[in-house]
């Protein structure tokens, strides 16, 4: 399959709906993307979807969902088959679609090439359980059956972010796809090339037309009627917790089911005992991968005060070794944030954690240079010594921008760490495995680390507490959250007068 190169710009991006791309720009709206890391450069330029276009996906995806069902729910053969290709497709592809995350998010290319590996990962993950997810079966002592089967639940919304945008689609589509359900696809506007191509390698690898609409649009209008629509069964949603809640709202009007994966503000623990340098490097890591801008960065340092300045040093160390730079160079380990609005936004804590007298030891601002003087970029930063109730120790930054706080016992740590509204991920270092163990369970958080810093495997589980959503996805739960279940009684006894018939009838 040819993939445009990131020569050719800007990527024309515009709705695909029943397979056929609408591009009557004419009597549409469009915007344009500007590069991240040079706003004098346009990456993309988008036909954005109507009203009318999202209720046009909705139906296509729901003629086909309710169509013959051997021509896509029921044939488990083509939806692996469209699984699995599309992650040979993926593969083939790695260095254009890399490069074109470079240009949309300014993620750096050696980020960007194992992200597309790990998109092709995801999706022949749930090649395997094509037709695989059989349910379960009761046998009464009447001899009567119970059946519990999965079942598609039916059309999903499908809203992604910005900032992992194949990996991130491909946990949504590809389980959703593997257990029969047809799909409607809104991207983040930052996203749109990336989204459409993803789109473009389903198409490729087999989808039948109308299984994967793709609906590209600035306008909250445009996430808001594929949510609020009839016709959709569920959305899942990855976003902030703000829009989640939203998204939530809206979704109950008709009942859908909603899965979403939102905001963190995740700690990372580090004890007495723990080694410093393997810390370090997982910290680092963690927090600043994609310039701070994951959900599960590990935003909160929370560390004990017998090695705090012993790691803090360390990290200095590490990061005074790693470029901020262009996005394309294979040198370079922090790229531009995302938008002018995101780095305000960053900008704006820093400045209110100096208003409040709290000591930055590192980074802070805008890097000085000709190099960064046309970008959205931000210093990798260590804020010292916040209090656990200022912003930074609470709210998502969602850039690079770490928060470190200080601890003495393990209950004091394990409470540090539960004082958020979120409970997304959390990392645990110690060289105790049973203290690590404990404190583990302690911790109110969907996944946790011991000794290791944002890893993230199909065969695992992405979701969180509290705020930070509801559902799980990747391993089988992600499958989970694309069916429904039923129960199909059977009746073993062959009796015309059963016994519970009795509460009513007379013999």
């Amino acid at each position: 399959m040819a993939t445009p190169g990131p020569t050719q710009l800007p990527y024309r991006v515009s709705p695909v709906i029943a397979g056929e791309s609408i591009t009557d720009a004419a009597s549409r709206s469009s915007y344009r993307r500007e590069n991240p890391a040079d706003v004098h450069q346009i990456v993309t330029d988008t036909v954005e979807a109507s009203l009318a276009d999202v209720r046009a996906a909705v139906q296509a995806a729901r003629d086909i969902f309710d169509g013959p069902p051997a021509n896509w729910t029921q044939n488990t053969q083509l939806r692996r088959q469209v699984l699995l290709e599309t992650g040979r497709l993926l593969r083939e592809n790695t260095e254009a679609l890399a490069q074109m995350m470079c240009l949309e998010i300014g993620m750096p290319i050696r980020l960007s090439r194992p992200h597309i590996s790990a998109a092709a990962d995801v999706f022949e993950f749930y090649a395997g359980y094509v037709g695989k997810s059989y349910g379960s079966a009761i046998q009464l002592p009447d001899g009567s059956m119970i059946d519990m089967l999965r079942e598609p639940v039916g059309v999903v919304g499908i809203i992604v972010p910005w900032n992992f945008p194949f990996k991130q689609a491909a946990r949504k589509l590809a389980p959703a796809l593997a257990v029969g359900c047809t799909v409607v696809v809104k991207p983040s506007p930052y996203t749109n090339a990336c989204t459409q191509e993803l789109i473009r390698i389903l198409a490729a690898a087999g989808a039948p037309d109308g299984v994967a609409n793709f609906v590209p649009g600035a306008s909250p209008e445009i996430g808001a009627a594929l949510t609020a629509d009839p016709g959709v069964d569920k959305i899942s949603f990855t976003g902030s917790t703000g829009v989640g809640v939203m998204v939530q709202k809206s979704a109950s009007d008709t009942l859908k089911r909603t899965s979403l994966e939102l905001g963190g503000k995740n700690p990372c623990l580090v004890f007495e005992d723990a080694d410093l340098a393997a810390a370090a490097n997982g910290l680092t890591f963690g927090m600043f991968l994609n310039s701070g801008q994951a959900c599960g960065s590990v935003s909160r340092l929370i560390v004990h005060r017998s090695v705090h300045d012993e790691l803090l040093t360390r990290v200095e160390e590490i990061l005074a070794g790693l470029r901020l730079g262009s996005p394309q160079d294979s040198a370079t380990s922090f790229g531009p944030v995302v938008a002018k609005s995101q780095q305000e936004r960053i900008l704006g804590f820093l400045d209110r954690a100096r208003a409040d007298g709290l000591s930055i030891r590192i980074g802070g601002g805008v890097p000085a240079g000709a190099a960064y003087s046309n970008g959205y970029f931000v210093e990798p930063t260590i804020v010292d010594d916040v209090p656990p109730t200022h912003e930074l120790a609470q709210d998502e930054v969602f850039g690079p921008v770490l928060a470190v706080l200080q601890f003495e016992t393990d209950d004091e740590a394990v409470a540090l760490a539960n004082d958020t509204a979120f409970g997304l991920t959390a990392a645990i270092w110690t060289t105790d495995h049973a203290r690590g163990l404990r404190v583990a369970r302690r911790v109110r958080a969907g996944t946790i680390w011991i000794n290791d810093n944002y890893q993230q495997n199909p065969e695992g589980i992405w979701g969180g507490y509290k705020m930070s959503g509801t559902g799980r996805e990747l391993s089988p739960h992600g499958l989970y959250d694309m069916t429904e279940v039923k129960e199909i009684y059977s009746d073993g006894t062959g009796l015309a007068m059963k016994p519970l018939y009795r509460q009513v009838l007379n013999d």
